[in-house]
């Protein structure tokens, strides 16, 4: 169902949706996000105790140009590519890109997916979204929010784990889009690149999972492979949408100052 939405996207199933939904809830819906399982984030990292900025600099990952990313990244135009997922609905698309990258007030975060859709009527898309992120109480959790065609979707995140020379990362999420009753939960194992990592990490790895209620057998793996057809077809990937006006507005505040 979420495929036929991304398919048909439109200012005016948009705007529709946003009317009849979420402003008006004509369906008189009320799903929250799931609070079971009860999931841990991770203690440390690199021997450091896990702190808000820490976990900040974990999301910012291998993104370039961000002055709280981790030691160690390798400057890429995204921050994690999804190399599996949990989730029936939103987790089998190809080519998940991640950008998270602090606000032009450095209060918040802001989170960009950029995924590959392939169309009901057999085209190859590009589809975004802009998600709001806010830390949460305990280091490592967050609250995320965003508008996704008229409806607006609210999930709390958690980083279950990172390797320390960050070659992955794992997150879990649970959410929901409140006016249409759906509630949904996930595990994403992200790397620079996609693919999936060594033999040895993995005994550690499907321990997070199993610890978050995910077992290994639940992942679907993504098709990252940029010299598939597909990925030709729908051509260079958006990464930079939403990024390049608050790079822009960073720019003007320290020209002002200066």
């Amino acid at each position: 169902s979420y495929r036929t939405i991304v398919s048909y996207e439109s200012d005016l199933l948009r705007d529709f949706s946003f009317c009849i939904l979420q402003k008006n809830n004509v369906f008189g819906c009320k799903a929250t996000i799931p609070k079971i399982p009860k999931v841990t984030p991770m203690a440390s990292w690199r021997q450091q105790s896990m702190t808000t900025e820490l976990g900040r600099s974990l999301l910012v990952g291998h993104l370039k140009g961000e002055d709280i990313a981790p030691d160690g990244g390798q400057g890429l135009d995204i921050s994690w590519k999804v190399a599996c997922g949990a989730n029936v609905a939103y987790d089998q698309f190809p080519s998940q890109n991640q950008i998270f990258y602090e606000s032009a007030n450095g209060k918040g975060m802001w989170y960009d997916p950029v995924f590959r859709v392939e169309t009901l009527d057999g085209r190859d898309i590009w589809c975004k979204r802009h998600y709001k992120v806010r830390d949460a109480k305990e280091p490592g959790t967050y609250f995320f929010s965003v508008l996704d065609n008229g409806v607006t979707s609210n999930e709390f995140w958690t980083i279950l784990d990172a390797a320390d020379d960050l070659s992955w990362i794992l997150f879990h999420y649970a959410g929901a889009a409140t006016v249409v009753g759906q509630r949904y939960i996930g595990g994403l194992l992200c790397t620079p690149d996609g693919s999936l990592p060594t033999e040895s990490d993995l005994p550690r790895i499907w321990k997070s999972f199993r610890d978050a209620g995910i077992e290994p057998w639940e992942l679907f793996a993504v098709n990252n492979d940029e010299n598939s057809p597909g990925y030709i077809a729908a051509g260079a990937p958006p990464l930079d949408f939403y990024r390049k006006d608050v790079i822009a507005s960073k720019l003007a505040k320290s020209n002002a100052v200066s």
